[in-house]
């Protein structure tokens, strides 16, 4: 077994203390209201499926408030790029996230773990201006091919406040516009950037300043658990799409319902 996949299955949460200490700290800046909770069940793990909003501050209240509140753990699957800065790395595996692979995937749901998706991945972190709380998913269906084939439980949840924290003033779009973007391009670079879909957008929030998110209250709703044991494997093809889509739906009306 290599190093990585020994990290991977032999994690050990920080204790219940220190996590509860540190949600309080966090929960002065953001304070965070849970919903659904009666469709969170700390012995039926499942794949927590949810939209990802600018900059992902509202990951770490989600983490710390459900292993607070439900003595549920989540491991995040996380983007390439934060394995790939030293210090920062070793954060996020401190709180669970591994890098997202579909064997690593596929390891953790054989030991029955809760996992924390974000079909969006990076492109949903750094929105673009008018996007807020929209599902950018675009082809991508592994994270539901994994749940048929391990008959995992999909539990679709909705984050609101996260895309009220910061103001967007510059997008991957305003760059790809700009003189820059366009000699990026031509030499080539854009294509380092995911053709300009890992750009940080420029922001800011708390009293005007740079990227600082404002004090910010968070909502996260959890809704009903959708089973997937009972399908067939000879039909996963055949559910696959809708089964993605009804995620999403779920996803979306609550957003909707929620930010009325």
């Amino acid at each position: 077994m290599s190093e990585e996949s020994q990290d991977l299955t032999t994690f050990i949460p920080p204790s219940i203390e220190i996590i509860k200490k540190q949600k309080k700290a966090l929960n002065f800046w953001f304070p965070t209201t849970f919903h659904g909770l009666e469709n969170v069940d700390e012995k039926r793990p499942a794949l927590y499926v949810g939209n990802h909003t600018l900059f992902g501050h509202d990951v770490p209240p989600l983490i710390l408030g459900l292993y607070a509140e439900r003595n549920i753990f989540l491991r995040g699957v996380g983007d390439r790029v934060h394995f790939r800065v030293p210090v920062w790395k070793s954060l996020v595996k401190h709180y669970g996230a591994f890098e997202g692979t579909r064997s690593a995937i596929h390891q953790l749901m054989l030991q029955r773990e809760h996992i924390l998706i974000y079909p969006g991945g990076g492109r949903e972190v750094m929105k673009n201006k008018g996007e807020a709380y929209q599902l950018i998913w675009k082809n991508r269906f592994g994270f539901i091919e994994l749940a048929l084939e391990h008959g995992y439980d999909i539990i679709p949840f909705a984050a609101v406040g996260g895309e009220e924290m910061l103001d967007l003033k510059y997008d991957s779009n305003d760059f790809r516009k700009s003189l820059l973007g366009k000699g990026f391009k031509r030499i080539g670079l854009m294509k380092r950037m995911r053709n300009g879909e890992a750009f940080v957008p420029f922001t800011t929030g708390f009293l005007g300043l740079p990227f600082v998110p404002r004090r910010q209250a968070l909502d996260y709703i959890f809704c009903p658990r959708i089973e997937t044991k009972h399908i067939a494997k000879d039909q996963f093809e055949h559910v696959k799409v809708e089964l993605r889509k009804q995620v999403a739906d779920a996803i979306q009306g609550a957003l909707a319902e929620h930010r009325k």
